[in-house]
């Protein structure tokens, strides 16, 4: 024979074997490729009535020719898709078992397990198969599996491990309504994800209508609801009918059970409209009266006292201080005048860097959970507004905060404010794009030094 025609034949069984190797032919037979005794209880299980198919992937992880070879095992046991669910479940009990009880005397290997059920479809994942039922095993798998096919035969397109799909929201109702009754924790979605609800707690029914209801409202592309609360995608612009009536309808909705979050994005994702459905406010931000420190008595309200002119007040910052990376100073402002006089609402301020230059971006905000008051102010009394902000990284950008232009009411001339820490001045790690809440003029607030005490006292402890 020539040596041509012999490497000819040679690189054709070459070929042939790789072939052979990568295709993995005898699974198209369902021929077991693991060792025997495992390939032996996959099909003791196969023959069950009830399992159509049980295979089980071996694969040698590491080698160790003293202690002997570690291994993977992969089971995947089909159930038939016409059993009732509580079969289902009582099925996939036995079998989770069988399989626990076979790997617990094979120290080197470890297992894992999942029912499926249905025809199953490609994957982009090689040799591996999409079923409409995909459940992995664990100690609950007789209740995943009852729910699993219970979900099914309610109409699920699909579904996983503690998840379902549907094909339309009246599809998506009737899941949802049937776990909501039987206090499921479950994730349900339509399959291109328009329409999403999820909850590590059982569904609850009113979020759920939420999010249904959400969804059906004009221009509404997405609508989602998780931990965070109701998040909702208008195809419409910022500032149009459509964001508004919808922010309108989620603040007029009936308040929810707890307090939910919402928030409305509009085609571009430029503009996020944040809110509370039905205005139902978490207990932390429930504006209240502040909490005066122990010992300090509220001063008399005293409706006849007129309001602080800008020359009944003088001006002054207390120290920066720091607590668990958060920051904090107060503004403070002594009544000089010769009888008590009142004052409402938040001290004006701008943060100004080392060049004297406002710094814009700075965000002022409320203090939401501190309730606006009149406080009168006593001859000689001061009054406080706490800032706090939580720590700021400078070191890709240094232009810090070294002043603070400061008028006490809006209206009132501004004048500038240097802070000091033991009478030196320093500087503070607000930057551009940050925020520092703010809390209205107060005659005191508990945790903060007593203003008629600044300097004196100095407290370090914060809320």
């Amino acid at each position: 024979m020539k040596p041509r025609l012999i490497g000819i034949i040679i690189a054709t069984f070459v070929l042939a074997v790789v072939a052979v190797v990568i295709w993995k032919p005898w699974r198209a037979f369902n021929i077991c490729d693991a060792p025997k005794e495992f390939c032996a209880l996959a099909s003791d299980l196969k023959h069950q009535e009830g399992i159509d198919k049980a295979e089980v992937d071996y694969e040698v992880t590491a080698v160790d020719a003293k202690d002997g070879d570690s291994a993977q095992a992969s089971w995947t046991v089909k159930l038939d898709e016409s059993l009732a669910a509580d079969q289902a479940g009582e099925l996939a009990q036995e079998a989770s078992t069988r399989i626990q009880d076979f790997v617990d005397g094979q120290p080197l290997v470890h297992s894992s397990a999942r029912f499926v059920s249905g025809e199953p479809q490609d994957s982009d994942i090689p040799d591996l198969e999409l079923y409409p039922l995909d459940v992995s095993a664990g100690e609950d798998i007789k209740e995943q599996i009852t729910q699993a096919f219970t979900l099914r035969q309610l109409g699920a397109q699909s579904v996983g491990q503690g998840s379902a799909v549907a094909k339309d929201i009246p599809s998506l109702k009737v899941l949802g309504e049937y776990t909501a009754e039987h206090e499921w924790p479950i994730s349900l979605a339509l399959e291109d994800s328009s329409v999403r609800y999820s909850s590590d707690q059982p569904l609850d029914l009113a979020e759920f209508e939420l999010t249904l209801e959400a969804a059906t409202h004009e221009s509404v592309e997405i609508s989602i609801f998780d931990s965070s609360g109701l998040s909702v995608h208008s195809t419409a612009e910022a500032g149009s009918q459509e964001v508004a009536q919808l922010e309108s309808w989620l603040k007029k909705h009936s308040p929810l059970r707890e307090p939910t979050a919402f928030a409305i994005s509009d085609a571009g994702y430029a503009d996020i409209i944040e809110g509370w459905v039905g205005q139902k406010l978490p207990e932390s931000l429930v504006a209240r009266p502040a909490q005066l420190p122990d010992g300090v008595s509220a001063w008399p309200k005293n409706s006849a006292a007129p309001s602080c002119t800008q020359d009944d007040l003088e001006l002054s910052l207390g120290s920066p201080d720091a607590a668990a990376g958060s920051r904090f100073m107060a503004v403070y402002a002594k009544n000089m005048s010769a009888s008590s006089c009142a004052i409402n609402g938040y001290p004006k301020i701008q943060f100004l860097n080392a060049q004297g230059e406002a710094q814009n971006d700075v965000s002022l905000v409320p203090m939401s959970n501190i309730l606006s008051e009149r406080v009168v102010i006593p001859v000689g009394e001061s009054v406080m507004s706490a800032l706090k902000w939580m720590a700021m990284s400078t070191t890709n950008d240094p232009d810090v905060t070294t002043s603070l232009r400061i008028a006490g009411m809006s209206g009132f001339p501004q004048a500038t404010y240097v802070p000091e820490t033991g009478g030196t001045a320093t500087s503070l790690d607000i930057l551009d794009g940050r925020e520092v809440t703010q809390s209205p003029w107060l005659q005191a607030l508990d945790g903060w030094p007593i203003p008629s005490n600044v300097g004196q006292q100095p407290s370090a402890e914060r809320p």
